[in-house]
C-alpha cells in the first residue's frame, strides 16, 4: 500500500511539474508573440531591400507622412538591412527627444559624414560620448555663444548690405532686370560664415576655393551610399566609385583648409609678434585652444578641420535656404508682403544702417513670418537620424537597440491635429504662440530639440532676420514676366537640406527715400 502510494505521488509530481514546465513554455512563447506584437506596425516590404520602394521620391517627408498616415504616428521600415522607425507625432516626438533623450542621443555613422568630416569628429555626426559632450561645451562657451554671435554684427551688417548693393547692381539701372535670388543669398550666407570663421583677412582667392570645394562636398553628400543602408555591401560603394567620389571632395577640400588654417597661424603669429592681440575670428578661437591644451580630449587640427566643415553646411545651407523661402511665400502672399514691409519700415526710419541690428527686437511681425516659414519648410524636415543606444518603448511600441529612430518634423509641423489650416501660410498663428526655435513645442521643431538640437541656431537665426527685414526695407520686390502670385512654384528637394528645386528669381526695384546705402 505504501509503495502504491509512493508510485501515484511521484506520478502526481511528475505529470505537475509536466504541466509547470509546459505552462512555462507556453508562457514564453507568448510572451515572445507578445513582445513581436509590440514591434511599431509599418508598410509591407520586398524581399532584401525592404522598404526602400516607399521612398523613391524627392520629397521622403511627404512619402513618410502619407505612410504615416496608414500606419500610425510611430512606423517600422526595414530599410535594406536597417531596422528604422519614423515618429510623425508631437507626442512620440517628445518621447524621443526629451523623455528618452540620452537613449537616442547618438548617431548611425554615415558613409558620406564619416569620409567628409574626418571620421564623424564634428559635432553633428560624432556618436555620444565624452567627446562629443567635449565638443557641444566649446561650441556652447567658446564658439556659438550669444556673446560670441553678437560680436559678429558687425560682419552680418557688412555682408547684408553688401547683399542689397548687388542686388540693385543686378537688377540694371532701371530696375526691371529679374535677379537669381537664390543665388545671392547663398553667396551672402556663405560670406558672413566664411568672415566670422577665418576673420576678413582671409585671401578672397582662398575663399573662393573653399565655397567651390563646400559646394562639391554638399552634392556629394546628398546622393545615395549604398553602404548606408546596407551595411554588409560597402564594397559596391567602392566598385561604383561612390566611395572614390568622397575622398577625392575630401582631398580637394582638406588641400583648401590646410592652405586657409596656415594663413591664419601666419597672422597669430605677426600679432603675437607685435603684441596687438586680437582673436575675433573662429579659427583663431580654436588654434588658442588646440596651443594651450584646454580641450578635454587631444584636440588638433584635424578636430578643427571637422567642426569648420559644421559651422559652413549650417550657418550657410539653412540661412540661405530659408532665406529664399520666405522670399517666395511672401511673394504668394501679398498681403504678408506688405505689413511686413510696413513694419520693418517703421522700425527702420530715422535709424542709420549700423543700427539696424538694434531695432531687430520691434519686428514681431517679420519673425513671425520667419517662424511660419519654418514650420513649412524646416531645414533638415526629418532632421537628423538618431541611434537607439538601448531596446525601449515609444508610443507602446518596442524600439530595439540598433535601430535607427527618424523624426519627421515637416510631417508633424504640417498636422491639422496641431494647426488649424495646417498647409496654409499664415504668420499670425505665432501671435500668441509659446512655440520658438529651442523645441519647447513639439509640435514646432525646426532644428530640433534636446541634447542634439542645433548649437548654431542662435548664429543663424541673427544673420536670417537682418537678411530677410534687409531685403524688405530696401527694396520692393514683384515676379517676373507678368507672372501671378498663384503661378509661382513651390518644389522642392530635399537633399543635405530642404531647399527650393528652382532658385527663386525676383524683380526688384529700390525705395528712392531710402538710397543712403
Amino acid at each position: 500500500m505504501e509503495l502504491n502510494t509512493l508510485i501515484t505521488s511521484f506520478l502526481l509530481a511528475l505529470i505537475l511539474s509536466l504541466l509547470v514546465i509546459l505552462a512555462s513554455s507556453l508562457g514564453l512563447r507568448s510572451r515572445a508573440k507578445s513582445k513581436k506584437k509590440r514591434r511599431p506596425p509599418g508598410p509591407w516590404g520586398l524581399p532584401f531591400v525592404g522598404s526602400i520602394h516607399h521612398l523613391l521620391t524627392s520629397q521622403p517627408q511627404a512619402a513618410l507622412r502619407g505612410l504615416a498616415e496608414k500606419h500610425g504616428p510611430v512606423m517600422y521600415l526595414r530599410l535594406g538591412q536597417v531596422d528604422t522607425v519614423v515618429v510623425s507625432s508631437a507626442a512620440a516626438a517628445q518621447e524621443v527627444l526629451r523623455v528618452n533623450d540620452l537613449n537616442f542621443a547618438s548617431r548611425p555613422s554615415l558613409l558620406g559624414a564619416e569620409i567628409i568630416c574626418y571620421g564623424n569628429l564634428d559635432v553633428a555626426f560624432a556618436p555620444y560620448g565624452a567627446y562629443w559632450r567635449a565638443l557641444r561645451k566649446l561650441c556652447a562657451l567658446e564658439l556659438l555663444s550669444a556673446c560670441k554671435v553678437r560680436r559678429f554684427a558687425p560682419i552680418r551688417d557688412s555682408e547684408t548690405m553688401s547683399l542689397v548693393r548687388e542686388v540693385l547692381c543686378r537688377s540694371g539701372s532701371s530696375g526691371g532686370e529679374p535677379v537669381n535670388l537664390g543665388d545671392l543669398l547663398v553667396s551672402c550666407a556663405s560670406s558672413i560664415t566664411g568672415i566670422a570663421a577665418f576673420g576678413d583677412r582671409c585671401s578672397g582667392e582662398l575663399m573662393e576655393q573653399f565655397l567651390s570645394a563646400i559646394s562639391v562636398l554638399i552634392s556629394d553628400i546628398s546622393g545615395f551610399c549604398v553602404s548606408d543602408l546596407f551595411p554588409s555591401l560597402r564594397l559596391v560603394d567602392v566598385v561604383t566609385g561612390t566611395k572614390r567620389r568622397l575622398r577625392r571632395a575630401h582631398r580637394q577640400l582638406d588641400g583648401v583648409l590646410d592652405k586657409i588654417i596656415a594663413e591664419c597661424e601666419a597672422r597669430r603669429k605677426e600679432r603675437k609678434a607685435k603684441n596687438t592681440g586680437g582673436e575675433d575670428d573662429l579659427l583663431s578661437v580654436m588654434l588658442r585652444i588646440r596651443d594651450e591644451g584646454e580641450f578635454e580630449f587631444p584636440f588638433n587640427t584635424t578636430n578643427i578641420k571637422a567642426i569648420i566643415l559644421d559651422l559652413f553646411t549650417g550657418g550657410t545651407e539653412t540661412v540661405s535656404s530659408t532665406a529664399e523661402w520666405v522670399m517666395a511665400e511672401l511673394m504668394k502672399n501679398p498681403d504678408a508682403m506688405a505689413k511686413a514691409q510696413t513694419e520693418v519700415w517703421h522700425a527702420f526710419k530715422n535709424t542709420s544702417p549700423c543700427d539696424h541690428g538694434s531695432q531687430m527686437d520691434e519686428l514681431h511681425y517679420t519673425r513671425m513670418v520667419i517662424k511660419e516659414t519654418l514650420r513649412l519648410h524646416p531645414p533638415l524636415p526629418l532632421l537628423l537620424p538618431r541611434l537607439c543606444r538601448e531596446t525601449c518603448d515609444v508610443g507602446a511600441f518596442e524600439v530595439a537597440k540598433g535601430s535607427r529612430v527618424i523624426v519627421n518634423s515637416w510631417a508633424i509641423a504640417r498636422s491639422p491635429e496641431y494647426w488649424d489650416d495646417a498647409e496654409e501660410f499664415k504668420p499670425e498663428r505665432f501671435e500668441n504662440s509659446t512655440a520658438d526655435y529651442k523645441g519647447t513645442q513639439f509640435e514646432y521643431l525646426p532644428f530640433g530639440h534636446g541634447r542634439r538640437i542645433c548649437p548654431g541656431f542662435g548664429f543663424g537665426m541673427a544673420s536670417l532676420e537682418l537678411i530677410v527685414a534687409r531685403l524688405l526695407y530696401y527694396l520692393n520686390w514683384s515676379l517676373p514676366d507678368g507672372m501671378q502670385p498663384e503661378e509661382l512654384d513651390m518644389d522642392t528637394t530635399v537633399g543635405a537640406s530642404a531647399k527650393r528645386t528652382n532658385q527663386l528669381h525676383l524683380v526688384a526695384s529700390p525705395y528712392e527715400v531710402r538710397m543712403e546705402i
